[in-house]
């Protein structure tokens, strides 16, 4: 079953990464069909945001067994994953995280009736991933799947995708990486995809703590800084933000990553002083 988030159609032949959601998004180790009890886990919001700056679609895949097992029904699930997304946009400043989302609600030992089956859409059979590849226009061989199970793996490369397990490495995994979370995992993925080339990395630190925490701040410097990069020609890799700091991953030497921050700094500063700001915007300006 899927629901697309939005409701157009992906442009074809994109980069996605799938993501499995209990235990990869959200705090669950069971079944859940409680929009109330939606959590999300340390570093999820971060890595989803970092993977939607670098350009991928997000599609969350995940089985669904409760609605077998007669714990909750279909609308259940829905109406959890609506919450996520809420949650998502509320917590990254994001106005779309999740691009699409595919649950499978059959189980082979399932109570009910109707569900009672195995399902080509059950990870880790890779149904579910090559469904949203032809609907929405995806590109499997560059795409990646992330997820804290062996099955998310295996549905993973049977669909042709590279993919992150979260967890400890196992030599008896078919993932290609491992990563202790979804941020590091996003960071692994935006690093095995970036263009072999140099890059210059800089940080900034804010002259006040608490002063980048406002989200209407942070997305008038996140656009400022891409304006920047359009208008003088640079690539910008990424922006990262961490607390009271942000680092820019520039293509190019260091001394580009340094001019880049230079003017960066110089025409956020002069907007914040046109704020009627007290102080400076940034540590040493």
């Amino acid at each position: 079953m899927s629901v697309a988030a939005g409701g157009g159609r992906a442009a074809p032949a994109q980069a996605a990464v799938f993501l499995d959601r209990d235990g990869t998004i959200i705090l669950n180790d069971g079944d859940l069909g409680d929009p109330d009890r939606v959590e999300l886990l340390p570093h999820a919001a971060s890595g989803v945001r970092l993977l939607r700056d670098a350009g991928y679609r997000l599609v969350v895949v995940t089985n669904q067994g409760g609605v077998a097992r007669g714990r909750y029904d279909e609308a259940a699930v829905l109406a959890t994953h609506d919450r996520l997304e809420r949650v998502l946009r509320q917590a990254t400043g994001l106005d779309r995280v999740i691009d699409a989302f595919y649950f499978c609600p059959f189980h082979p030992e399932g109570t009910v009736e109707r569900y009672r089956r195995e399902h080509h859409w059950r990870k880790p059979q890779p149904g579910m991933l090559l469904a949203a590849a032809g609907e929405h226009g995806l590109d499997l061989a560059r795409s990646w799947m992330v997820g804290d199970q062996e099955r998310d793996a295996a549905a993973g490369a049977a669909a042709g995708c590279r993919s992150v397990r979260l967890g400890s490495a196992s030599a008896a995994s078919v993932a290609d990486f491992f990563a202790p979370d979804l941020h590091a995992a996003a960071r692994r993925i935006v690093h095995e995809d970036t263009p072999r080339v140099s890059a210059g990395v800089v940080t900034l630190h804010a002259s006040e703590s608490g002063s980048l925490a406002d989200r209407a701040i942070r997305s008038a410097l996140e656009a400022s800084a891409r304006a920047l990069a359009e208008r003088t020609g640079v690539r910008l890799v990424s922006l990262e933000w961490t607390g009271d700091q942000v680092t820019a991953t520039v293509e190019g030497a260091e001394v580009i990553a340094l001019g880049f921050a230079a003017e960066w700094r110089r025409s956020t500063s002069a907007w914040w002083r046109s704020r009627g700001e007290s102080g400076s915007l940034w540590a040493g300006a």
